[in-house]
């Protein structure tokens, strides 16, 4: 039983690692990783000392909370039971949390994962610029069909104009503007000068992929995002000034060169001057006005308890059935989803949680793995005002993986006493 247990462990620690890969790039091997994950807890046993570092943990416990409040919620409210169900499950990733902060991760084990995942987003960059140049073979990642099949077949919305490679335009410019965060600590901590360029290169590389070239709104917002807080951290408040002047630099200059990012710029002033709620939309930016529009409407009517977890469609469609509207499946913010499903208890254990974690990443390490815990959340809290990040596969399961392996193995109550 022992040596199960310990090469149950040990497994569990290289699953982490092929997950950090495997995130960026495919769906399938994810699932069988995170089966594989769970399987390896159950049997590593240690189930008294798990719950201890549960309970000593803020992040766990936040978790905790939030996943429980949204599982009573599906006893309440609207919805089916297939609804409810559903909306439950999609929540389960966030236990990863608590799961992986019970197993104690290894420093060794963390920075593995973290590794891997840089090479992933740079196989991804490297591929993305490939098919902007037009460099990337018809049926290998393109042009796709069943006389010419593909490995790893690319979302539909991708092109040269527009070249997302293994996810949709959002979540490539989501996990692409972290790396730019990654690649600079990675170049940062590198003791070789040749490493330490080619990984600052890679940061360059990745940062103009995210505002010349490919599509994608969310991920401008939170590269910015990730460029105030390591300009904070680093130089304090007045860095953050500094990074007012890098950044409108920037997007100024590539609101120059760039017609993509002019064009996406330009239509979200667009849309926000010519908006009419009684008026049928259809581009992004009004869409999500719409949607935000009568999802408020739902919130104000219970803002106490919500809808009921798994609610959201039917309470949607009661509220536009007169006008005859489309029936989304969220409103493309998480903050407002939450709210809607289990009320305002709800949306402050969400906002709790994200607290907990920056107040805890003072404690994952040095300052290095202090800013990219804290990237970490900044990067998922932009992310959930623009989409349902905590719904969506490959943003939750970036979000709970990363998050369990920065904050596991780490007891801020017995630092701060020492």
């Amino acid at each position: 039983m022992d040596r199960l247990q310990m090469e149950a462990r040990r497994l569990a620690g290289w699953t982490t690692t092929a997950l950090g890969f495997t995130i960026p790039i495919w769906v399938v091997a994810d699932s069988i990783l995170v089966v594989l994950l769970v399987a390896c807890w159950i049997a590593g046993g240690e189930w008294r000392e798990r719950i201890r570092r549960i309970t000593a943990s803020p992040v766990a416990l936040s978790v905790l909370l939030l996943f429980g409040m949204l599982v009573a919620g599906s006893f309440w409210g609207m919805g089916s039971l297939e609804e409810r169900m559903l909306a439950v499950k999609k929540y389960a990733d966030l236990l990863l949390i608590p799961l992986l902060i019970s197993m104690a991760i290894t420093i060794q084990e963390r920075r593995r994962a973290i590794f891997t995942l840089a090479v992933s987003l740079v196989l991804t960059l490297a591929l993305s610029l490939a098919f902007s140049a037009g460099f990337l073979p018809g049926g290998w990642l393109i042009n796709c069909d069943p006389s010419n099949p593909c490995a790893i077949s690319k979302p539909i919305t991708c092109d040269q104009s527009n070249p997302c490679i293994f996810k949709k335009h959002t979540t490539h410019n989501i996990l692409m503007a972290f790396g730019v965060l990654l690649f600079g600590l990675l170049a940062w901590k590198s003791s070789s000068r040749w490493v330490r360029w080619g990984w600052t290169g890679a940061a360059c590389l990745a940062a103009g992929n995210v505002l010349l070239m490919v599509q994608g709104r969310t991920g401008y917002v939170v590269l910015a995002g990730l460029v105030m807080v390591a300009f904070h951290m680093y130089f304090g408040w007045r860095g953050m000034a500094a990074a007012v002047i890098v950044l409108s630099a920037a997007f100024s200059a590539a609101y120059q060169v760039s017609t993509p990012f002019r064009d996406r710029v330009d239509l979200v002033a667009t849309g926000v001057e010519y908006w009419n709620p009684r008026e049928a939309t259809y581009d992004g930016v009004t869409e999500r006005m719409e949607l935000f529009y009568y999802t408020i409407g739902i919130v104000q009517d219970h803002p106490l308890t919500g809808v009921g977890t798994g609610g959201f469609a039917q309470a949607y469609a009661a509220r536009v059935q007169e006008i005859g509207r489309p029936v989304p499946a969220h409103p493309h913010n998480q903050y407002l989803y939450v709210m809607v499903q289990v009320g305002i208890v709800g949306l402050c254990l969400l906002f709790w949680l994200f607290a907990q974690q920056w107040r805890s990443a003072a404690f994952v390490g040095d300052a290095a793995y202090g800013l990219l815990a804290r990237g970490l959340v900044v990067t998922i809290a932009i992310s959930c005002l623009f989409q349902p990040a905590l719904n969506d596969h490959t943003e939750k399961l970036f979000y709970s993986l990363f998050s369990g392996l920065m904050y596991s193995g780490i007891d801020p109550q017995q630092d701060a006493r020492t």
